[in-house]
Formats: structure tokens, sequence, C-alpha cells
């Protein structure tokens, strides 16, 4: 959708003034969704309930697999992380409110020690490693790993 915006009839630090028919004009183009718009919304809606149905069946199959919840959405505190820095395990364990110790009691067989080295990325940790470390953490093993491209 687009126009031209119209002449204001005077322009303040507070205000613009429009002319009566200028802002009908405006009211009439944006008041009223177009035909495509409104079939692109229900193409968008569909194409988000597809995904989060999608999500769901992968979700069910995880937990199946492992016979415990798993989230496969990554919440908002873990990307703000991410971005700032750290480290998906540690992203994940500050968003679970755990300590190193915490987890390593949780990821059997993964020591406190081991998580930290990774954290601060002096070891990359193993597949099993991380298996371990996302069961725990209940999320997936992807959701764990760094992409060295970025």
């Amino acid at each position: 959708m687009s126009f031209v915006l119209p002449q204001p009839k005077t322009v303040t630090d507070d205000e613009v003034v429009l002319s009566r028919e200028d802002w009908d004009a405006i009211v009439r183009i944006i008041g009223e969704p177009a035909e495509d718009d409104v079939g692109e919304d229900e193409d968008d809606i569909s194409a988000v309930a597809a995904a989060r149905d999608e999500d769901r069946q992968f979700a069910a199959r995880l937990a199946a697999e492992r016979g415990s919840a798993v989230e496969t959405v990554i919440p908002l505190d873990v990307v703000r992380a991410k971005l700032n820095g750290a480290h998906p395990i540690k992203a994940w364990r500050d968003y679970r409110g755990w300590t190193q110790m915490h987890l390593a009691a949780k990821s059997a067989g993964v020591g406190r020690d081991l998580i930290a080295q990774i954290e601060t990325r002096r070891k990359k940790g193993s597949v099993a490693t991380l298996g371990r470390l996302a069961r725990a953490l209940e999320t997936s093993i992807e959701a764990l790993i760094e992409d060295e491209r970025i």
C-alpha cells in the first residue's frame, strides 16, 4: 500500500494540522485493508499454525525418545544472553536458574570443571557430553552448539 502524503497546513514541534479532506483520505486508505492484505494475512496465519504444529510434533518425538519434556523453542532470555556473548550452555543454565554444580549433578557424568571449560570456550565438549547436557537442560543438542561461522 502506498500513497502520497498530503501537505500539512501547519507544522509545530507538537502537532501537524491537515485539512479535513486530506485526513479523510488517509483514514480511507489506512482504515480499510486491501483484499490482497487479507489474503496475505490468512497465508501468514496458516504458515505460523503449520510451523507451530511441526514444533509440537518435533517436541513430542524428542520427549518420547528421551522420556522427558524438551523445549524446542528458544526463550528470549536465552537468545539475549547468546547475543551478548554467552555460551549457549551458560545461557540455558542461567535461564533455568542453575549453578554449574547443579547442572553437573543433573547431567550424569559431566563434571562441573568440564562445564566451566565448555562455557568459557576452552573445550568444545563431545557429542555425548553435549547430549547429556541437552537432556539435563531439557533442550535439543542443536540449541547448545555454537555456529562457528558467526
